[in-house]
């Protein structure tokens, strides 16, 4: 795409226009992303970054934990979350992926659906929250999960009125581990992953 990265140790940080002009607009290499992309230290996996298809053998501690941590602070207030999808292989993933094409047509299923290689749950940082239904957005734990998550280090990926942005429709119920620091600047600011680090999301 048009994005310029400045590389430095095999992490990309997005440059803007201003930042490339005070450089001298010196002329930049045009070449595929990284494989697995990685930028300001974070992993990220969208329509435009691929991770690779050996990539990911589960959820990560750190998710794992982050998850518990959030569920017990929804059980105190009477809540309960659990995991109805973690991590998912590219070989399952395409499986999925497939799936939906055939019984929706590929236009659509892009909408929703991630081809292999490019899913969120790959990274193992990534988790399903008691239902894939838009609906969950309008239970008390959705409410909960969207007003708290970022406490525990979670964002909600794929925010209501940003498919322009992220390439998919409104997904309450799937939460992408990034960090306390980072989940808390996306929920005060309301932008989302892909905007903070400067990328599209695009086949």
């Amino acid at each position: 795409g048009s994005s310029i990265y400045h590389v430095v140790g095999g992490e990309l940080t997005p440059l803007t226009g201003a930042e490339w002009n005070a450089l001298g607009s010196p002329a930049p290499t045009v070449q595929d992303p990284p494989s697995p992309a990685y930028i300001r230290g974070i992993l990220l996996v969208n329509k435009s970054f691929p991770l690779p298809a050996d990539f990911g053998d589960g959820l990560t501690d750190e998710t794992v934990d982050a998850f518990e941590a959030m569920r017990g602070a929804a059980s105190s207030t009477g809540l309960s979350l659990r995991v109805v999808s973690g991590f998912r292989s590219y070989a399952s993933q395409e499986a999925l992926y497939s799936r939906y094409v055939r019984s929706q047509g590929q236009a659509e299923a892009d909408r929703f659906s991630a081809r292999p290689g490019h899913s969120e749950h790959q990274t193992g940082l990534t988790v399903d929250i008691n239902q894939t239904s838009a609906g969950f957005a309008n239970t008390d734990e959705g409410r909960w999960v969207a007003e708290n998550a970022h406490q525990f280090g979670f964002i909600v990926r794929y925010p209501d009125g940003k498919e322009d942005i992220t390439g998919y429709t409104f997904e309450p119920w799937h939460v992408r581990y990034v960090g306390v620091e980072v989940a808390t600047y996306l929920k005060d600011t309301g932008l989302t992953l892909d905007e903070y680090l400067g990328v599209s999301s695009a086949y």
